[in-house]
């Protein structure tokens, strides 16, 4: 069987230019693609490498949509018939012709897309990587299609496999046997503009929205045994799952692990990072682990404030939460005045915290999450309708769970091993954004509620990336609460409980 992703993993999300990059962070795997020719596929084994070919649902790219006509053709379509840009490439225009959507339930996009995957896995690498999975299904909810008439076809059939008396109510039919969905959506609306403002009052949109995701996430599983069939073995498949949006949620149980964007909302400093934990904690709760890149005007805000320590606070805290950021090797950045560019970041500024975590699996392999952030356990098993959808956000949300916090600006994140050894991560989040620096705090004192562990303990040992080992001592109190000193907390310490 393929592998998964392990707590002490080090993934580049793409190829490095310069390989001697892999020895300098101990990278293990890279997951946003890169190898798909046998000879780099061969280079990466021989690093103990994991490599994964990557292709995407989204769009056939300007240049091509100019030269095929065919390809221009299978784009997904507005309730007027017209084709939807992709709003976040508006710089991919080729001789006039921009970047659409295209249709994943359009027979020549799905044949384009096959080939993508035949190309992506000709080098016979390890995974697939599936860049923008949810397909037509991302216009459904966000970009006021697809309309057409593969999308309405494919819905016509869903509904009739799905027919409830509530849904033909809502369609006000007798039967969906000669059903036409955009019959119905242009007594409500004509245009895109008017759609995309109305179209939670449309009747029978959330059932378009929950056909159109089953349909990509279905297409992403038809792409993983495809890139396993070419290269005549099973093989990791991941796709681009941006938690904590629910949508995304759909294709994870077809999926190996998670490889995806995750909001940390830069421009704000430490202030919204409790975002990205519960991004870190859906992970946990589906039970498939996530290698997570911040979204592009993120690592826009860090490439144009150099914003290196904010960076090292997102590091510690994947890892905290018992997942991973990819390193920030060379990442996508976006803003709508400079569109795509790139962030190369210094190797010298990061590398130190991913050598860290390879330094020492035990302080992350085989942990699970105990304390207040502990997922539940009570969530469906899948998430095809807004329902399952709901009742897994509604169950992640209840209580409010939040990190323990310690001293001021400190959160604390208790983790056990299967073995029973404790573990607990220490994240400073004194941070000034001006300065782009963490203040130290000197005799920062930890407090684990003795529900948590539920037993005593003597000893214990402060690691962190950027200084040694230190012991330190352990008071356990009559209902093994236990408190810890640390002298000096700088970034992130890893403190292992004996």
């Amino acid at each position: 069987m393929p592998r998964t992703l392990y707590a002490d993993d080090v993934v580049f999300m793409y190829a490095a230019r310069d390989e001697a990059a892999y020895a300098d962070y101990g990278t293990t795997v890279v997951g946003w693609g890169g190898a798909h020719t046998l000879e780099r596929v061969r280079r990466y084994e021989a690093l103990g490498i994991h490599a994964t070919g990557t292709m995407w649902c989204l769009t056939a790219g300007a240049e091509a949509l100019h030269a095929d006509s065919d390809l221009r053709e299978a784009v997904c379509r507005d309730i007027a018939g017209q084709p939807i840009r992709v709003p976040w490439l508006p710089d991919h225009v080729y001789e006039g012709t921009p970047s659409w959507f295209g249709c994943t339930n359009h027979p020549t996009f799905r044949a384009h897309v096959r080939a993508k995957v035949a190309g992506a896995m000709a080098g016979a690498a390890h995974g697939l990587h599936v860049d923008d999975h949810l397909g037509s299904a991302h216009p459904a909810f966000g970009q006021g299609g697809c309309f057409c008439d593969f999308c309405m076809r494919e819905f016509r059939e869903w509904l009739q496999a799905h027919v409830k008396p509530e849904l033909l109510s809502e369609a006000g039919v007798t039967s969906f046997e000669d059903f036409d969905y955009r019959v119905l959506v242009r007594r409500y609306a004509t245009t895109r503009e008017t759609y995309c403002e109305i179209q939670d009052e449309i009747p029978l949109h959330q059932a378009f929205v929950d056909c159109q995701l089953q349909l990509a996430a279905e297409n992403t599983r038809q792409l993983g045994a495809l890139a396993s069939e070419i290269v005549a073995r099973p093989v990791t498949l991941s796709a681009n799952t941006c938690l904590p949006h629910l949508e995304h949620v759909v294709v994870t149980p077809h999926l190996t692990y998670l490889v995806g964007e995750v909001a940390h909302y830069a421009p704000e400093g430490t202030g919204r990072l409790i975002e990205a934990v519960r991004a870190y904690r859906m992970a946990e709760a589906i039970g498939k682990p996530l290698a997570a890149t911040a979204a592009g005007w993120d690592w826009a805000y860090v490439k144009e404030h150099n914003s290196e320590c904010l960076v090292r606070l997102w590091i510690a805290l994947g890892y905290a939460c018992g997942q991973r950021l990819m390193a920030p090797h060379r990442m996508w950045c976006f803003t709508p005045e400079k569109g795509t560019h790139w962030y190369d970041g210094p190797t010298e500024a990061y590398a130190p915290l991913y050598r860290f975590v390879r330094r020492h699996p035990d302080l992350f392999n085989a942990c699970r999450t105990v304390g207040p952030l502990v997922p539940p356990v009570d969530i469906p098993s899948s998430f095809e309708t807004v329902q399952a959808r709901r009742m897994l956000e509604s169950a992640l949300a209840d209580g409010a769970p939040h990190p323990l916090e310690a001293e001021t600006d400190v959160w604390v994140f208790p983790r056990e091993r299967t073995d029973g050894a404790a573990v607990i991560h220490v994240i400073n989040l004194a941070y000034g954004q001006e300065v782009d620096a963490v203040a130290p705090q000197a005799r920062v004192t930890i407090s684990v509620p003795g529900s948590i562990y539920q037993r005593s303990f003597a000893r214990a040992t402060v690691y962190s990336y950027d200084a040694e080992p230190l012991d330190i001592g352990v008071d356990c109190g009559a209902d093994r609460d236990l408190t810890l000193m640390i002298p000096v907390q700088r970034l992130w310490s890893v403190i292992e409980l004996r």
